[in-house]
Formats: C-alpha cells, structure tokens, sequence
C-alpha cells in the first residue's frame, strides 16, 4: 500500500539564513578558542607523561591550531630532532658513534653497549604524545560539543 507524504517548508529564507549563520560560527572564532583550549589540555598532559632526561623534550611540546580551509585543525607536538624516535620507538639499528656518548656518559653507561643494545632490539616508543590525547579524549569532546552547541542556539 503506497503511503503519500507531503512536506511545506515555511520560513525557507529564515532557515536558510540560520543554517548559513550556523555553518559560519563552526569555523569561526568560537571553535578556534574551543580548539586552543583543547590543544593545551592535551599539552598539560603530554608535558606530564614525556620521559624525561634533560627536559629538553618536555619544554619543547608545544601547541597549534590552524585553519586548513573549512577545517579547524589542533596539533600537540614537538620540534626536538628525536622526538619522534621517542613517540614511535626504532627498529634495530646501529647508532652513529658518538650519537649518544652524552647521554651514556650522564648515566654512568658504556655508549658502545647502548649502541649494540639498539642494534640488536630498537628502541621502545613510549607514546606520550598519543597517550596524552586518548587520556585528554573525552574532556576534549565535551569542550568541543559545548562549543558546537553553543554557536547551534546561537
């Protein structure tokens, strides 16, 4: 049996008008702060769970957020040439002689005995960036669908 549904849109310019206002609030100045707040929970967080030596790293994690086109885009990361080796860990690989004689030296280490080790292991990643987001996910979420629903009421 054939069901006939019929639909009357009033008010289409009113709509209209709303939806445009609503699509420009989603990529405008609210969701920008409600980014920045968001890269900087996660920054708190990264800054905690990075392993530390010198602090280098830990004092280089920095916040960005950008608009890439229509998309509002927050990143968490650091510029230290080895940041990612620490993130991600390293396959088996035989270090340059004097990479890390600083390092073995400030521990009491043999560099060469750390090299090996590397070679015949890698390295772990220790994944404090990415553990940072998935701890700071869910408050990220709420702080964004608060902004969402904040520019949606207008």
């Amino acid at each position: 049996m054939p069901v006939d549904i019929k639909a009357e849109i009033t008010n289409y310019k009113e709509v209209q008008a709303r939806m445009t206002g609503i699509v420009k609030g989603l990529r405008g100045e609210p969701l920008l702060n409600g980014m920045r707040q968001s890269v900087l929970i996660v920054q708190r967080e990264a800054k905690i769970e990075a392993p530390v030596d010198t602090g280098r790293l830990r004092a280089s994690i920095v916040p960005e957020v950008t608009r890439r086109g229509n998309t509002v885009v927050g990143i968490v990361g650091s510029n230290v040439e080895y940041a990612p080796y620490v993130e991600f860990g390293t396959r088996p690989h035989w270090p340059p002689p004097g990479a890390l004689e600083v390092w073995a030296r400030r521990h009491g280490m043999s560099e060469f005995a750390i090299r090996r080790k590397i070679a015949m292991y890698g390295t772990e990643g220790k994944r404090y960036l990415q553990g940072s987001f998935e701890k700071c996910r869910e408050q990220v979420a709420q702080l964004i669908g608060k902004v969402v629903a904040s520019v949606i009421r207008g």
